[in-house]
């Protein structure tokens, strides 16, 4: 079983254990989710390091196969759901209007109290919100791009914060055409990451070899040889 189902299984578990023992806060959910991936040895999805509060960070994975893939949100309570997803829900409709909104005082207006919630946190848990979807094949991966790509025009005060998810977006896109063998070798991976990055038009965003293999090794199991060869010291502009 890969990592994508391993990660589904538990989330479809968790939301089981969520209903029959009537969890009704955020609080009791993030540790019952955190406990659940543990007993099943699988880890959240996360980038190259893992931040003190990375199953609250999670608890966007569980709200998105709950409702897009279970339908879940139409089974329970609205109340549990703002209770336990309240924050996800922001999440949700701050990605919607990013879509519709061309200025940044076109999204202030259409929606002032978000606005005023905008943060380098909440820009990056919206990034992960939309890269989610794209993970578990509820968007497809150029809306994800499209996302990236509006943040880092509309909001230039977080744009360190954008850039930094775009590092984390292009080692997981190489590691993904690595594990589907469409990379071989350093020269195809140096092409590749330099290619994903060039289409997204965020400066400096390129990883270096050692944190694409850091990221890809959370969601994919790479050949040892590739490992071997992208782990060597490597000059260049890499920079993360």
């Amino acid at each position: 079983m890969d990592f994508k189902r391993k990660r589904v299984r538990v989330l479809v578990d968790t939301w089981c254990e969520i209903i029959l023992r009537n969890i009704r806060t955020r609080e009791e959910a993030v540790e019952l989710l955190k406990s659940m991936y543990e007993h099943s040895s699988v880890t959240p999805i996360k980038g190259a390091s893992t931040p003190p509060d990375l199953f609250d960070k999670e608890m966007i994975s569980l709200y998105i196969v709950g409702k897009y893939g279970l339908g879940i949100d139409k089974e329970v309570p609205p109340e549990v759901i703002d209770n336990i997803f309240g924050f996800e829900k922001r999440l949700e409709r701050f990605v919607e209007l990013v879509k519709k909104v061309e200025s940044y005082d076109e999204l202030c207006r259409e929606d002032p109290e978000l606005c005023k919630e905008l943060s380098d946190n909440f820009i990056a848990r919206a990034l992960r919100y939309a890269f989610t979807l794209t993970y578990f094949g509820f968007a497809k991966d150029e809306e994800f791009r499209s996302i990236l790509k509006k943040l880092y025009a509309l909001l230039p005060q977080f744009a360190d914060t954008v850039r930094r998810f775009a590092k984390f977006y292009i080692a997981f896109k190489v590691g993904e055409m690595i594990h589907k063998g469409e990379l071989r070798n350093k020269m195809d991976v140096g092409i590749a990451k330099n290619t994903i990055a060039l289409d997204l038009s965020i400066p400096n965003a390129v990883p270096n070899n050692r944190y694409i293999i850091e990221v890809a090794k959370n969601f994919f199991r790479l050949p040892t040889r590739i490992l071997n060869e992208l782990g060597r010291r490597s000059g260049g502009g890499d920079t993360t």
